[in-house]
């Protein structure tokens, strides 16, 4: 069994991209928008259409381009090696009321960058969005949208949503939004997005399989949809092979982790995490664990790209051996052992450079560990943006928001590859109307 990240197979993990990559459809159109310097433009696409791929592209391609790349979680930032949306704006991390924005100190960086980078669009929120264009606008003393600056926002509105409490929720709707979700802000009234989709699916290949996710992500239906997965899909897995556990919660992944873990006869081998720099281990969502406890025998999974191209960022494996700062993995991906050292992760802040006239990133603080996470289960949300030759759904006891069942089976890259523990029921399958709305309108 393999996993790996959006088109991995077709591209080398840290650079290259597939010949032709900028004739594909939906990136050509995309690029021609972006170069013709239209306002905002929304990027999206479903599961599996390169999405991760096309905003590391536009990264390279344009990397002496007056342009950042933000995400709205600290995981997101840093698998986008980018910067969080709230630090690179010094926003506070709460409700964004704009009387409450008050004018205060204005970086030198947002009055000369061109371009942002929004990875992960759909869980921004609405109140964000507007805060950036009020923030952009204030800098830059501009009465256009975001100040002039270009906006790329990359996603799929119909995967994981914004997290937004109840109470947050109401006051969204006091203060006048007609939806948490970012296409509701007031900054894109006058802005005239262009919006181009991503078509090419590049993760399953099997006519079938993409039809059903296509009728549970766009709500038709659905009923016929599960009737045939569950036919399919509802047993045990395939002999063989180890799938990777999909949940609902932290909760329940956990223990499915800690109990393979408890499995293991053998004794335990801590890695210690090693921060530097400002990067807080207690406010900062850390890519792998503080304390990471494994054993020989333990199913565990790659969260960082290897420079050498051994292994990839998703990538499945046993291990086999435990030194002081390595772990011998034995990957399921053609059975090679590797030896997997402790890695970096840089904490990106960007600056302006006033001599060279250009958008700097320093790296603020670093956080350094064995890049492996335990790999009997994960969650959901965890899974985004990864593709599973063998993978198990565990819905529990249903789906609680919005995309969650369609972004757990999309990751499975065939109907071979994927069981369910128990049958989905039209429950699970949860499509926000307001969602699937802007989804038609947007065409």
């Amino acid at each position: 069994m393999a996993i790996t990240k959006e088109q991995s197979s077709t591209q080398d993990p840290e650079g290259g991209f597939p010949p032709g990559f900028e004739d594909q459809p939906g990136v050509r159109e995309a690029l021609r928008a972006i170069d013709a310097e239209a306002p905002v433009v929304f990027v999206l696409g479903r599961a599996g259409t390169g999405k991760t791929t096309f905003v590391r592209y536009l990264k390279e391609r344009h990397e002496t381009k007056r342009q950042v790349v933000l995400a709205p979680t600290g995981v997101a930032a840093l698998n986008a090696r980018g910067q969080t949306i709230h630090s690179f704006f010094w926003l506070p991390p709460r409700l964004l009321l704009p009387e409450e924005l008050k004018p205060g100190r204005t970086r030198r960086l947002w009055r000369e960058i061109g371009r942002v980078i929004v990875d992960e669009i759909s869980m921004v929120r609405v109140d964000v969005i507007d805060a950036i264009d009020l923030v952009l606008r204030r800098a830059r003393e501009s009465t256009e949208p975001f100040g002039g600056v270009q906006m790329v926002f990359v996603g799929d509105f119909l995967q994981l949503p914004p997290v937004t409490p109840a109470a947050e929720a109401e006051m969204l709707f006091h203060m006048g939004y007609e939806s948490p979700f970012a296409f509701s802000a007031r900054a894109l009234e006058t802005a005239d997005p262009d919006v181009v989709r991503l078509e090419t699916i590049h993760r399953q290949a099997d006519p079938e399989f993409i039809d059903l996710l296509g009728r549970l992500r766009d709500n038709e239906d659905v009923e016929g949809a599960l009737a045939t997965l569950n036919a399919a899909c509802v047993r045990a897995h395939r002999p063989a092979a180890q799938p990777m556990l999909l949940c609902g919660t932290n909760a329940r992944a956990d223990r499915y982790n800690a109990q393979g873990l408890a499995a293991i006869a053998d004794e335990p081998v801590t890695y210690e995490g090693r921060g530097s720099g400002s990067f807080d281990r207690q406010r900062d969502r850390l890519p792998v664990p503080e304390t990471l406890v494994l054993k020989p025998g333990a199913r565990v999974m790659a969260v960082k790209n290897d420079l050498q191209g051994r292994w990839v960022n998703g990538s499945l494996g046993t291990v086999a051996h435990l030194q002081p700062d390595s772990v011998g993995v034995r990957l399921d991906d053609g059975g090679r052992l590797v030896d997997i050292e402790r890695r970096t992760w840089d904490k990106i802040q960007y600056s302006w450079d006033e001599k060279a006239k250009r958008v700097a990133s320093e790296a603020v603080g670093s956080y350094a560990q064995i890049p492996l996470i335990l790999a009997w289960a994960a969650t959901i949300h965890k899974a985004q943006g990864l593709t599973l030759d063998d993978v198990r759904i565990d819905l529990e006891r249903g789906a609680f928001a919005s995309g969650q069942a369609y972004v757990a089976l999309s990751r499975a890259r065939s109907l071979d590859g994927l069981s369910l523990t128990r049958p989905l029921r039209p429950s699970d399958v949860l499509v926000d109307p307001v969602l699937a709305e802007f989804d038609r309108h947007s065409q």
